[in-house]
């Protein structure tokens, strides 16, 4: 079996490292995948070093600026890829590539078997969702979206979340498979949790983009709790976005300056995560949550909202510490209670990694898109 996947990516993020992580290893069970990675003008260099890495993991990758095309003609370029390699199954990543492969069927090959993995939704539909009130949305990127899943002959989510998401927006008829994420870590020596927390002096990390639907503000306002009985901590935020300029302001006008460090991207946080105390990840919403995965496999205990999917891959008071959406309040107090309890976040860390090893690794996620690639009908 040969499959060409491709993603349209504005930058390097859950998608790609998974990506990244999947494909070689499908290899061992006959499945071959060559990648398309269709990228901006502006992150033309970042992904120029990304396809170089995962050629070097024996996948024949191509870069494609999508300026130099338009979405017609980028289409166009990956069906003669599809047509010169003899390839007929095409899996797509992200919207704009679900897009693309909807304009390729409809006007270049109505032939073409489509299957698409669901990352995420639209972000602004996300901050507001509630599994339970849902209201279905009415504008142009629901409809679009409705008129890819007509295009589209498979769809698998990457969580239970984002499958029921798609079903309760009514977009989809009926509930996508979902097949969680995986990762491997290189080892690193792991500080004894406990001890930096009785030395009073905490480290605490939150990572990814800095948007509105990953609540960064509801940290940022926890901040001065914490420092009343924790006053050396620091919070180190890792990521950039559309949100960072508004946070920093915030810090600053809390005057949590000293306390508070914006890291900007880091493609690897693994050591960062490794040496800190607590990830406190204050998200909406997360269509998968790639950094839980990090905490869990870092034996770095987790503090988080309990929100989807979050809430599928952590277990309170076993695996995290889940919080009230939105309740800065109680976070604070979470956080101060896991820093003055070194044994129970000691608990808490060999539970997470417990977790990892059992459901979360990279071998694990190939073996289950490998058998369920042979079970479709291709």
């Amino acid at each position: 079996m040969r499959i060409l996947h491709v993603i349209y990516t504005h930058g390097v993020g859950g998608a790609e490292k998974y990506l990244k992580h999947l494909l070689p290893g499908l290899k061992a069970y006959g499945i071959n995948c060559d990648l398309i990675v269709v990228c901006t003008k502006k992150t033309e260099s970042t992904f120029a070093a990304y396809c170089n890495e995962v050629n070097s993991l024996g996948i024949r990758t191509t870069l494609v600026v999508a300026e130099k095309y338009g979405i017609l003609t980028t289409a166009k370029k990956v069906n003669n890829y599809l047509k010169e390699e003899k390839i007929n199954i095409l899996h797509t990543h992200l919207f704009h590539a679900d897009l693309m492969a909807a304009f390729l069927k409809t006007f270049f090959n109505k032939n073409i078997r489509i299957i698409s993995t669901k990352h995420g939704y639209q972000e602004k539909v996300l901050q507001q969702y509630d599994p339970v009130n849902y209201k279905k949305p009415n504008d142009l990127y629901y409809h679009i979206t409705k008129y890819i899943l007509r295009k589209i002959d498979i769809n698998i989510a990457v969580s239970k979340a984002m499958a029921d998401l798609y079903f309760n927006l009514g977009i989809s008829n009926t509930h996508f498979p979902y097949i969680h994420h995986g990762i491997t870590f290189p080892e690193f020596d792991k500080p004894a949790h406990g001890e930096n927390f009785r030395n009073a002096n905490p480290q605490l990390i939150t990572v990814g983009r800095i948007e509105i639907i990953k609540g960064h503000h509801f940290l940022i306002d926890a901040m001065p709790a914490i420092l009343e009985v924790f006053p050396q901590t620091k919070l180190l935020v890792l990521g950039d976005g559309t949100e960072k300029a508004n946070c920093e302001k915030r810090v600053k006008e809390a005057n949590l300056e000293k306390n508070v460090e914006f890291m900007g991207f880091v493609e690897q946080p693994y050591q960062y995560i490794n040496n800190s105390d607590i990830v406190i990840q204050p998200s909406f919403f997360e269509s998968f949550g790639l950094v839980f995965l990090e905490g869990l496999a870092l034996k770095t205990p987790i503090i988080a909202f309990d929100v989807p999917a979050g809430n599928e891959i952590l277990e309170n008071d076993k695996t995290a510490l889940l919080v009230n959406k939105g309740d800065s309040k109680a976070l604070a107090e979470k956080i101060i209670y896991l820093l003055q309890n070194p044994a129970v976040a000691k608990q808490i860390a060999a539970n997470e990694y417990e977790k990892y090893k059992n459901e979360f690794t990279t071998e694990a996620m190939i073996k289950k898109m490998a058998a369920w690639y042979k079970s479709l009908s291709l």
